[in-house]
């Protein structure tokens, strides 16, 4: 597109220089493509893919989309012969359709991976719980479960969790205003990545989560962008702002996610590592300090 980049634009591109490049690229100097020299430049599907949801993404950015941006990205996709799913959801945000963006990010998101895992684990019981969760009653043997945390070992992860929620003022699954189970998965990377629920912490445990995850990226950073940049809201625990996102955090966060050797949120259960060391379970699984 024509024109220089936003503010937000431009930290976002000088974000994934420095985290995923790792090149000095002067962005002064870079050459703007249209769509089909961009199409001749790049010939691997993969890289077009990757290429077209960073430029989605990019333009999420800008909390208030424009059809000219749609219009660029159709022309995008169509010169890259490649699907246009993630272009899909820039128009049901750009036409307002949010209930279509949330159904987007649960459908393809980390949310799915977790609630799926979280059932193949627990079977009925677990399905059980969530449903408890929904008609917003208390379950005070699950709750009990997760507060028999406080016994364990000091430097272990589950004491780090418990400290987590405490020290934040939540509260564990089962308790009132408490999660459903699978989002214990989500507050676990929150003490393995080292990030506090500050709006840059979310924004850094979401690119960690995109980094690591098998569930499409693009979805999983869509999270952050529908809560914290275009006040759609895809959690109902928190209100929905505008310009709160953090780039840098995110791009930084997929770095170090892209590091991590397992899925913890789609293949993962904590209570398998809840007894041993923090520092332990963060080296197990290649969490860079």
């Amino acid at each position: 597109m024509e024109g220089q980049p936003s503010a937000i634009a431009r930290r976002t591109i000088t974000a994934i220089r420095d985290h995923l490049i790792h090149l000095p690229i002067p962005l002064e100097e870079i050459i703007p493509l249209d769509p089909e020299q961009l199409a001749e430049a790049v010939p691997e599907p993969e890289w077009r893919e990757r290429i077209l949801r960073g430029m989605t993404v990019l333009a999420l950015m800008e909390r208030e989309p424009s059809t000219a941006q749609l219009q660029w990205l159709q022309a995008t996709a169509t010169a890259l012969d490649i699907g246009d799913t993630v272009v899909t959801s820039f128009r049901h945000v750009l036409d307002g359709q949010f209930n279509l963006v949330r159904l987007d990010i649960a459908r393809r998101g980390f949310q799915k991976g977790a609630t799926l895992s979280y059932l193949r684990d627990e079977g009925m019981d677990g399905a059980l719980q969530i449903a408890r969760h929904l008609l917003h009653r208390e379950d005070r043997e699950l709750a009990a479960h997760y507060r028999q945390l406080a016994d364990y070992p000091e430097a272990s992860l589950g004491r780090a969790y418990l400290a987590f929620i405490d020290d934040n003022g939540f509260s564990v699954p089962g308790e009132r205003g408490g999660p459903p189970p699978p989002v214990v998965r989500h507050d676990c990377c929150h003490v393995l990545g080292g990030y506090d629920p500050s709006r840059a912490g979310e924004c850094g445990v979401i690119g960690f989560q995109a980094g690591f995850g098998r569930s499409d990226p693009f979805y999983t950073i869509l999270f952050a962008l529908a809560q914290l940049q275009l006040g759609i809201g895809s959690t109902p625990f928190n209100d929905a702002e505008t310009d709160q996102v953090t780039p840098e955090a995110v791009i930084h966060g997929l770095e170090r996610g892209s590091k991590v050797n397992r899925d913890l949120i789609s293949d993962w259960d904590p209570w398998d590592d809840f007894d041993k060391p923090l520092e332990e379970v963060r080296e197990m699984y290649g969490i860079a300090p």
